[in-house]
């Protein structure tokens, strides 16, 4: 019984850790991934080596929409005078319409650059993988693809960014 018992509770610290990664616990890898459009293909594994600010958002989300704006603002501001980008803003929006996405892309000035759209299985399994089942969020990933915060605020990026 002592045995079933030892079982269960490494499987339950197993689970534990394992959401905890995707729920922005530091030190633990994000999930790699990789998001094309007709002119580009960004990986998220290509990008270590720098700060990324990985964030998932769709129009019905009006909070990931707000932050949207806010991050694509910050991003500007951490990078500006930069002879090389430190910080990069990887936007991934969830909408089931590419014509809706690139409509509020426009409408609320974002930058075209740092957005991408998936639908689909795709973004099913980007829902699966960082728990996004309760709402769109935002993942800063340290140089060597780490998380270090969820849905930070602009103190955070630029202290963690900038030190």
């Amino acid at each position: 019984m002592s045995i079933i018992v030892f079982f269960a509770v490494l499987l339950l610290l197993g689970s534990a850790a394992t959401n905890n990664a995707i729920d922005g616990v530091k030190g633990f890898q994000a999930p790699i991934f990789k998001v094309e459009r007709t002119d580009s293909v960004v990986s998220l594994d290509d990008m270590r080596g720098h700060w990324v600010l990985l964030q998932f958002w769709s129009s019905s989300d009006a909070r990931s929409r707000i932050a949207g704006k806010q991050y694509t603002a910050i991003e500007q501001k951490l990078n500006d005078g930069q002879s090389a980008e430190r910080f990069h803003l990887l936007s991934v929006n969830m909408d089931r319409s590419e014509r809706l996405f690139r409509e509020i892309v426009r409408r609320d000035g974002l930058s075209a650059e740092t957005q991408f759209h998936i639908e689909g299985n795709r973004a099913n399994q980007l829902i699966n993988d960082y728990h996004l089942e309760s709402g769109m969020q935002s993942f800063l990933i340290d140089p060597s693809g780490r998380i270090v915060a969820k849905n930070p605020t602009e103190q955070t990026l630029t202290q963690l960014t900038c030190d």
